[in-house]
């Protein structure tokens, strides 16, 4: 039972928090900007997950950051 008190309280703290905007996260551990820079090159998108030493789908997140034309 305390478990779950423990879990509600802690819920209730990030929320609050995230409400003032503190709340985040760690920061971006890669260049987005590099990354479509890099792939607007014509730059493979594996050898560019190869080169910054992260996985394909970190590339492809990092080139949907921000693109409002994807829904």
């Amino acid at each position: 039972m305390e478990p779950k008190f423990i879990r509600n309280r802690q819920r209730a703290g990030i929320e609050a928090t995230k409400k003032k905007g503190v709340y985040k996260g760690s920061p971006s551990q890669v260049d987005t900007e590099r990354i479509k820079e890099l792939a607007a090159d014509k730059i493979p998108k594996a050898r560019i997950a190869r080169d910054f030493k992260v996985s394909h789908m970190t590339v492809y997140r990092a080139l949907k950051a921000g693109d409002d034309s994807v829904a």
